[in-house]
């Protein structure tokens, strides 16, 4: 199975043997992409991007979930956000375990995944709001 497109560049870099760096790059990619899909400032970083994003009425959550799923989603990014990308922001973390690595790449993934749904809603949900008005 391949990465999602946007982090098809992490490869290399993990099979170079630089773990951190890898897992690093694809939960930033997942950053980078959380603010274009919901247009936030390139100010608002980390975990209050993903908070402000997906909370409720924001342009990133499903308002026809259930309060419990919405809350659930945006704890999913804000934590993966939290645990796995700013960490190595702010000093060395040590991957010294390839497989801990690929975990959380793979989890960037599932993430990039769920971002492609999200997308796809939301220009469904802006072309029919143009086609009524």
């Amino acid at each position: 199975m391949a990465l999602h497109d946007r982090l098809g560049h992490i490869r290399s870099q993990f099979l170079l043997g630089e773990y951190e760096l890898a897992a690093f790059a694809a939960m930033r990619e997942v950053e980078i992409r959380v603010r274009e899909l919901s247009g936030a400032d390139s100010s608002l970083l980390g975990v209050k991007l993903m908070r402000k994003s997906f909370g409720d009425g924001c342009k990133l959550a499903d308002s026809e979930l259930d309060p419990g799923e919405r809350i659930g989603i945006m704890e999913l990014f804000a934590g993966a956000i939290g645990t796995f990308k700013n960490p190595p922001s702010h000093r060395q973390v040590d991957y010294a375990d390839p497989t801990e690595a690929s975990e959380v790449i793979l989890l960037a993934d599932l993430l990039m995944r769920l971002l492609d749904r999200v997308e796809k809603r939301v220009a469904e949900s802006a072309s029919s709001s143009n086609t009524k008005g």
